[in-house]
């Protein structure tokens, strides 16, 4: 089977990134790279075998890649996404998928009607920790699930500058919430602020509600010190744990859980019971990603994260960004 040829398009610290994987991944040859900044382009470090475009047409018409990766600013998703679909690529566009649901439908669309794989970059689906929580929950271990509780916490980030922290952090776990629970969201409701952000919002406070009843709640900031993602999954077995940068999971357990227990009719309430750490072979998400990414492309099975789901998140996020406004 002959290697997939790809390209990265976005030279910025996550399209280098990109770069590093897919210069690795085997079964993948990396081809070209491009980015709009004749300044980041120049500041590229070679690699054998990987041409420099100035502009994405070019890149196109030379390279014919089978595989994109788009990692430029997310007012631009939509024109390069589609460019790239037209030009016959399948494509892995970073999340949001895009700022507003025509320009998310619109390269649905485009990829439909080409035959082509659009693919979104939740890479934190393919955090091992996330992983790992989805096998627990997919063999019932808590019973019914009540609530789940993000947190993702951070300094302020100077590289991002065209959208705040709802779709540019929110929506990694929004999506991972879509995941877990399999269910959709029939309520939002947001207060956000400004308060070192130029011109977006950097911090929000956000409440879901889901289709099949649980409660998601989100504490998204770029206003801590500190570093934290964390994700809390809260059902009638007790509650999972995932720390996102250490890929560890504790279980803690509901200590009136017992082998003759039947969660829907004698759940009556939570007490302190074992403590369980799951070890989880550590591996970098965005490489897991990629593999996905390639498995979808060949056919072998669909792992990748779809436009639709892609679109699914960023629906939530604009309709906490409404809420947000409508109780001003």
């Amino acid at each position: 089977m002959s290697d997939i040829k790809a390209v990265v398009v976005g030279l910025g610290s996550m399209g280098r990134n990109h770069v590093r994987v897919l210069s690795e991944l085997p079964g993948v040859t990396l081809v070209g790279v491009t980015d709009a900044s004749a300044e980041t382009r120049a500041s590229f470090r070679p690699i054998p075998g990987v041409e420099v475009f100035s502009d994405l047409h070019s890149l196109i018409e030379k390279t014919r890649p089978d595989y994109a990766v788009v990692a430029v600013p997310t007012a631009f998703h939509a024109e390069v996404t589609c460019a790239l679909l037209e030009g016959g690529a399948h494509v892995l566009v970073e999340k949001p998928i895009a700022t507003r649901i025509e320009e998310a439908e619109r390269m649905i669309r485009v990829a439909a009607e080409r035959g082509r794989r659009l693919m979104v970059g939740h890479v934190e689906r393919f955090n091992p920790a996330v992983q790992e929580i989805k096998r627990l929950l997919d063999e019932k271990v808590l019973g019914r699930l009540f609530q789940l509780n993000a947190r993702r916490l951070s300094p302020f980030p100077a590289r991002i500058t065209d959208v705040g922290v709802i779709l540019d952090l929110a929506t990694h776990d929004i999506d991972a919430m879509h995941f877990l629970t399999g269910s959709r969201f029939i309520r939002a409701y947001a207060e956000t602020a400004r308060k070192a952000h130029q011109t977006q919002e950097d911090m929000l406070a956000g409440l879901l509600r889901f289709e099949s009843g649980e409660i998601g709640l989100l504490d998204v900031s770029w206003l801590s010190p500190k570093k934290l993602r964390e994700l809390w999954v809260v059902g009638e077995g007790g509650t999972l744990v995932a720390d996102y940068l250490t890929q560890d999971v504790y279980w803690y357990k509901n200590g009136r859980v017992n082998d003759t227990w039947t969660p829907a009719t004698n759940f009556s309430g939570a007490v302190e019971g074992d403590v369980l750490k799951t070890w989880i072979p550590k591996k970098e998400p965005l490489r897991l990603e990629h593999e996905a990414s390639v498995e979808t492309i060949r056919g072998v099975r669909q792992r990748a994260v779809s436009g639709e789901e892609g679109l699914a998140a960023v629906r939530v996020a604009l309709d906490l960004a409404q809420a947000n406004e409508r109780q001003r």
